[in-house]
């Protein structure tokens, strides 16, 4: 191989006394995708935040084209040439697309005043989206976009700042399939143009897509560097997770019938009915029911209206028409605190933004839900709290060395658990669970898998909405199809696939058929 363009060598980092990176090497090469996997805490983010500037090393070198150099912030960073998508979206939300795309590198009308020439900028905008193919406006506010799109954002953030090396953190755990697919191909654009970028990702099937070479971290240690194209995705789970990892989804009771059809004494009573339910615009007469022991997937592009229907759901967006039955009695869902009070509870897709109170630490987070089972005489029992926040910690494997610890400090899996943990403590038999395995690794995502089953077992039902396809058809019992806020279709999963649900899902159910 010819020098790399990028080497860190014996990188060590600890936070408030843990060890969070051992001796680790990596380097890069010119025009090349690297991809950096492991689980949750392996110190994958870390050691890529500090090629970019955002964390300082406790010892090691960085070596940028043959020359050691200190990379002591995000700017210095960016004037070598490395830039970084984040996991975490960082998008000035109050400004517009361009805006965001030129923030600090603004093309000026008169220099000496910094007047920035708003024409230019909107072109430059136009342009770069239009080169990638992000069907986006860059005249729309970031606020206004959904998370997908936003995701894109960030991503031609950092194409637009002509990059030598690109640091990619779970850049497509918010795109839908066909966003997916878009986006590899504007990673094999810029690898053609002599781009090198570092691609860390829990979605191991993708990598297929991209990846030159692997490397997995396990504990804060490197395990193995090598082609990817040498590596049995069974090897890569291996090295990943330090031993053989069984199937991806469990067992259900509610799966053993004959001919592999659920017998319907293994589900329970209907908990939630939803009869016509719409909203002008965005949801068009949706019916549907859940039952107690159920799983429910909700499959559809970005954009089909999942996520309103669940917002609508809890309460958090108004309905224009329709009934929401919960347990057989007729609820109006006008506030989050209705909902719970009546059963419900919705784990959002955007966890920092509405899932989390990142300030707080952890115990106080996994509470928040069900306070009242902590307060005595107006007060909170702190050591009840604690108490509880450990237990949750073990069940669920979320990495912290403390439940003290503030859940802003925790990893971006870490956090989703977190808030799965919340919605656990707080006993609530009708689950709306949105994008819940996002930014988790393959073996958390079975330990997720497993609460599932867990909570269906004690008589929950849980409605899924997920943009992972293999998970879709690995836990629901039935499976809803939505485009263009309708739902468009009801399958049985074992006896569909994803060609036929993404069919469903770009066509509807009269030109699919």
């Amino acid at each position: 191989m010819s020098q790399p363009i990028l080497q860190m060598l014996g990188i060590n980092k600890s936070f408030s006394g843990v060890r969070v990176l051992r001796d680790v090497d990596f380097d890069l090469q010119e025009g090349e995708v690297h991809a950096v996997v492991g689980e949750n805490g392996a110190g994958k983010s870390t050691l890529m935040k500090i090629a970019a500037g955002i964390h300082h090393r406790d010892s090691g070198q960085i070596i940028w084209k043959g020359e050691p150099v200190e990379i002591t912030s995000p700017h210095e960073s960016l004037r070598l040439g490395i830039s970084m998508v984040h996991q975490e979206l960082t998008l000035a939300q109050h400004l517009s697309v361009a805006e965001n795309l030129y923030l600090g590198r603004e093309p000026l009308r008169q220099k000496q005043l910094g007047i920035i020439h708003r024409g230019s900028l909107f072109q430059r905008a136009t342009e770069l989206l239009a080169e990638n193919h992000f069907g986006i406006d860059p005249r729309a506010t970031v606020l206004r976009l959904p998370i997908a799109q936003r995701q894109l954002v960030e991503i031609a953030r950092a194409l637009a700042a002509d990059s030598e090396v690109i640091i990619m953190d779970e850049p497509t755990s918010s795109l839908s399939a066909r966003e997916a697919g878009e986006f590899f191909r504007v990673v094999r654009r810029l690898k053609a143009k002599g781009v090198s970028i570092i691609y860390i990702s829990h979605r191991l099937e993708e990598l297929h897509e991209v990846a030159d070479r692997i490397t997995i971290l396990r504990d804060g240690q490197k395990v193995i560097t090598a082609p990817f194209a040498s590596m049995k995705m069974t090897e890569i789970i291996r090295h990943m997770v330090g031993r053989e990892l069984s199937a991806m989804f469990p067992e259900k009771e509610a799966q053993v019938g004959s001919a592999g059809v659920p017998p319907a004494s293994n589900l329970g009573e209907e908990i939630l009915r939803v009869e016509n339910l719409s909203r002008a615009g965005v949801l068009h007469d949706i019916s549907f029911s859940l039952r107690a022991g159920e799983i429910l997937g909700v499959a559809g592009l970005v954009g089909a209206g999942r996520t309103e229907l669940a917002r609508a759901l809890f309460g958090l967006d108004r309905i224009d028409s329709g009934k929401v039955i919960v347990f057989g009695r007729e609820v109006q869902p006008t506030s989050p605190s209705r909902a719970i009070a009546t059963g419900m509870a919705y784990l959002t897709e955007d966890r920092k933004v509405t899932g989390l109170a990142l300030g707080l630490d952890i115990s106080a987070n996994v509470t928040l839900a069900n306070l009242k089972r902590l307060v005595s005489f107006g007060r909170i029992n702190l050591r009840e709290e604690r108490k509880v926040g450990r237990q949750y910690v073990a069940r669920l494997r979320i990495v912290t060395p403390s439940v003290r610890q503030k859940v802003l400090r925790l990893s971006g899996g870490n956090q989703q658990k977190v808030a799965i943990a919340k919605w656990l403590f707080a006993q609530s038999n009708v689950i709306v669970f949105d994008e819940p395995t996002r930014g988790i690794d393959i073996a958390a995502k079975r330990d997720v898998f497993d609460l599932f089953v867990e909570l269906t077992r004690m008589g929950a039902g849980i409605l899924m909405i997920s943009s992972e396809l293999p998970e879709i058809l690995g836990m629901s019992d039935r499976i809803l199809v939505m485009r263009r806020g309708m739902i468009v279709g009801e399958l049985d999963p074992r006896r569909t696939d994803q060609e036929e649900i993404l069919r469903l899902a770009a066509l509807g159910a009269e030109r699919a058929a």
